[in-house]
């Protein structure tokens, strides 16, 4: 298991419900909604103590995105409502149903974690803070190179160590500290733009080769450039 330390703003909610014979309960949903050129990781599952969140379920909400999750809750008796249920049944019984209803209190609280992507894609190109909130094209290029592609950020990342490599001159001359934010931020582009280039040729070749299985399994469905082939072998 991985542990991961998070900060920021927490608000707890409370919520009554008020229920009456006959009636049936509310139903409750969590509804999440991105708005245009944003993005975030919506995690879902419960408090496990003071200090920790488990984490259940997790999505991404981008670009006008709307998630809704029905809330499927269920009413746990009060302890005397227990305690006067359980009064005819025999020790193990009660032993076994008390068990129940702790392992039932140990997760009762819920918790929800909103992580906005923007900042953590920053840091994971080794980009400075806030260098990606004007760039919107880029943002949603990288999106999709690592939701769709599910590219590694090494091979998008901002590399110091090539940097001061590249930095060397001629005569051996060495810029000394980090770089500007603008040379990280075009080295991250150029990053970007070679591999949608390499993907695109990669699609090519995927077509192309489609085509060609296509041509090799039906040869009658394109008799033109049969023509065409053989009229260059006869030159």
């Amino acid at each position: 298991s991985t542990q991961v330390t998070f900060a920021g703003e927490r608000y707890l909610h409370g919520w009554l419900q008020h229920q009456f014979s006959g009636q049936s309960g509310a139903r409750l949903s969590l509804i999440a909604r991105a708005k245009q050129f944003s993005s975030m990781l919506v995690l879902v599952g419960r408090i496990s103590s003071a200090t920790s969140f488990d984490p259940k379920y997790a999505a991404i909400v981008q670009n006008k995105d709307e998630l809704t999750i029905p809330l499927d809750l269920s009413t746990i008796p009060t302890p005397k409502e227990f305690k006067d249920a359980i009064s005819s049944l025999s020790p193990e019984q009660q032993s076994f149903a008390k068990a129940f209803r702790s392992m039932q209190l140990e997760s009762t609280l819920f918790g929800i974690l909103i992580i906005q992507i923007k900042p953590q894609l920053e840091r994971v190109l080794n980009l400075p803070e806030n260098s990606l909130t004007k760039e919107i094209k880029l943002t949603q290029d990288l999106m999709q190179l690592f939701i769709k592609y599910q590219i590694p950020s090494d091979l998008l990342s901002y590399d110091p160590n090539a940097a001061h490599q590249a930095s060397k001159g001629s005569e051996g001359a060495e810029l000394v500290g980090e770089a500007p934010a603008a040379e990280r931020l075009e080295a991250v582009r150029g990053h970007v733009k070679g591999m949608q280039g390499m993907l695109e040729q990669a699609k090519k070749e995927e077509l192309e080769q489609v085509r060609m299985e296509a041509d090799f399994l039906n040869p009658w469905l394109h008799p033109q450039s049969e023509r065409i082939e053989s009229e260059r072998e006869d030159r």
